[in-house]
């Protein structure tokens, strides 16, 4: 029963960082022990497909895929399926094209404690390099892989996704 908990307790974890950068690969938590723990790449898909419903367009399962696996070139279905899960955790808020660092923050505060400057410092690098007027997908993806970049970069534990 403990296993299941800590199993279950780690997937929301890994969902709540995916909500964090949006899918910036963060399948895995690296919890107190030091104990890598990831998910397989049609797991990941499978608990990320319900936040698709209420997007437009409709991300299919190729989407969700890309977005998951983080490709620079993704299609613009995908680079909106982002855009739409950002605005969902209100880390994108909605009418901007910029994360929103009050909630940003605090969800990396639940995941990195200790690394709160450093975060706010990352958010602000991305934030300010695709500042400016431009599409809310292009920026929610740009923004996205730019901390994905920084963390890192910055030594963030960031496990590779099994396929």
């Amino acid at each position: 029963k403990m296993v299941i908990q800590a199993l279950n307790r780690n997937r929301s974890s890994n969902l709540l960082l995916l909500a964090v950068l949006c899918s910036v690969v963060l399948v895995g938590l690296v919890g107190a022990d030091e104990e890598e723990i990831s998910m397989t790449l049609d797991e990941m898909v499978e608990m990320i497909e319900p936040f698709g419903e209420g997007c437009d367009p409709k991300p299919q399962r190729e989407n969700i895929i890309e977005m998951v696996l983080n490709k620079e070139e993704a299609k613009r279905e995908t680079k909106c399926f982002r855009q739409c899960m950002m605005e969902q955790f209100e880390l994108m808020p909605e009418g901007t094209t910029q994360f929103s660092e009050s909630k940003v923050i605090e969800m990396m505060n639940m995941m990195f404690p200790d690394k709160e400057e450093e975060g706010r410092r990352m958010l602000k690098t991305c934030n300010d390099r695709f500042q400016g007027p431009q599409d809310k997908c292009e920026a929610a993806h740009g923004i996205s892989l730019c901390m994905l970049k920084e963390m890192r970069t910055a030594g963030f534990k960031i496990p590779d996704i099994k396929e």
